[in-house]
């Protein structure tokens, strides 16, 4: 048998596969959406913020556990140009599977003291234990994860992806209605990762197997590393309020916070799948800037046409959406929902353009880039948080996020000639014009559910006839292009 995984591909398979992979993840996108807002609807009006707020400090430790066992090892697998091969693939697993074993006897033996430091109560033991052993499922998926990612067969991950999320939310409801409280969401994730990491072993054909090769190991650690401690600083960021909030405020504002983090990326949860498609598509593009630059226009432009109207929506409804859909033992999260949209918004500016950097090889810059930005998120969260209590958490997402963009895209004009404003001025424009009017109707109309659809509506189709107003030429071009040639424009 041979030992390669994937050979190399040509460069106009690797654009077919790329758009057929961003179009697989965005219908996947669309359809757990649905099914999540509707799960999370159910969730939020049965369980209570002390809840999601338990659910958020265990979440954390399972993260903690899959991307500390990684090593940065799959990011150098999926970065580098030349074929990977089985030994390359049973080194990472091997390696992940001794660090992770042996974090997870440490973090089982520390549960107790974890439980008090972030207030779970004598139930919090067993919170943190199972969430580890959920961590254990998933750093067991990463092996096979990476040979259908690195394939670019993004239909198959889809699938993984669409059991794994259905199948929790399912599980979750289910458990609520039946009284089980935060239990519920524990449960939730030890079954759906269970399942999806066999799915994943069953789609990539791969069946696990010890081995090492040292050589092979210090190389990819050598390359990965940078990644790893780049992709920790985003851990210790984007679950900054689980970490930190866990043992500065309590469980309940945890809840809120992270409840109106989670309606807030909705729309958000787009810059991520753009992210994971473009790593591996613009890697092939190293030694083609222009081709490059033209590839991370597009997915700006494509994320501010899709995402920014949405951002907007939920800013300009969000008092009818708590009040009428989610129930008003949220409305406390109002606040907090306005500012984590801010910090929503700039992820469709810094995920492409980091992951362009990292395609390129600036893995070490991107790393300086978001260590000053995790530090700084850090830093002003505990002195917002003096002064606005737990609010202080939100607005410090906010305020670098919008530093964090600027350094973004400077950092990134240093290497790429970009024409960012000209991608972005009419999604943007059309935007704040349609929701604008959206949030004055709401102001002047008694709340209702027939009143909120009715205004979703008509946003949507004001934004739609606004953009093509302005560039509606420009658009069917866009499209031809997408649908006949993929990814042709960044030839």
């Amino acid at each position: 048998m041979s030992d390669s995984v994937l050979e190399d591909i040509d460069r106009s398979l690797i654009r077919v596969r790329a758009t057929r992979g961003v179009a697989f993840l965005f219908l996947r996108y669309a359809g757990i959406r649905l099914l999540g807002l509707a799960a999370n609807i159910v969730l939020s009006r049965l369980l209570s913020p002390e809840a999601f707020g338990i659910y958020a400090i265990t979440l954390f430790l399972l993260v903690l556990l899959s991307f500390v066992g990684d090593f940065g090892l799959s990011a150098s697998l999926l970065q580098q140009r030349k074929a990977i091969t089985l030994a390359d693939v049973r080194t990472v697993f091997t390696a992940q599977q001794a660090l992770v074993g042996s974090l997870l006897v440490i973090l089982f033996i520390l549960a107790p003291v974890l439980a008090r430091s972030y207030h779970l109560g004598d139930a919090g033991v067993w919170f943190i234990r199972l969430m580890l052993i959920g961590g254990l499922f998933t750093s067991l998926k990463t092996a096979p994860t990476i040979i259908l990612e690195r394939q670019l067969r993004y239909g198959q991950l889809s699938i993984i992806e669409i059991v794994d999320f259905g199948l929790f939310q399912l599980t979750a409801v289910v458990l609520a209605v039946m009284g089980y409280g935060a239990w519920s969401f524990v449960f939730a994730v030890l079954l759906s990762k269970a399942v999806s990491t066999l799915l994943s072993y069953g789609l990539a054909r791969w069946v696990p197997a010890v081995g090492f090769d040292r050589d092979r190991f210090l190389g990819l650690w050598r390359f990965g590393l940078p990644f790893q401690l780049s992709w920790l600083t985003f851990f210790l960021r984007d679950y900054m309020i689980p970490i930190l909030g866990g043992l500065l405020v309590t469980t309940t504002q945890v809840g809120y916070l992270n409840w109106a983090l989670a309606l807030a990326g909705v729309p958000g949860q787009l810059a991520q799948i753009v992210g994971r498609v473009t790593l591996p598509a613009f890697a092939r593009y190293q030694d083609k800037p222009v081709a490059l630059a033209r590839a991370v226009e597009q997915s700006i432009r494509g994320l501010f046409i899709m995402a920014i109207p949405l951002h907007l929506t939920i800013v300009a409804l969000a008092p009818w959406l708590i009040h009428l859909v989610f129930s008003d033992k949220w409305l406390p999260a109002l606040p907090a929902l306005y500012l984590l949209s801010i910090h929503w918004s700039g992820a469709n500016l810094t995920s492409p353009l980091v992951s362009a950097l990292n395609a390129m090889g600036h893995a070490r810059l991107a790393l300086a880039l978001s260590a000053a930005w995790t530090a700084c998120t850090i830093l002003l969260a505990v002195v917002f948080l003096q002064r606005f209590g737990f609010l202080g958490i939100a607005l410090a997402y906010s305020v670098t996020m919008v530093g964090a963009s600027l350094a973004a895209i400077v950092t990134a004009h240093r290497f790429l000639q970009l024409r960012l404003w000209r991608q972005v001025r009419a999604p943007l424009a059309a935007a704040i014009l349609a929701c604008g009017g959206c949030f004055i109707a709401r102001l002047l109309l008694a709340p209702s559910l027939p009143a909120l659809v009715l205004l979703i509506l008509a946003t949507g189709i004001a934004y739609v006839g606004i953009l093509w107003l302005a560039e509606g030429r420009r658009l069917q071009s866009e499209l031809h292009i997408l649908l006949s040639r993929p990814l042709a424009a960044a030839e």
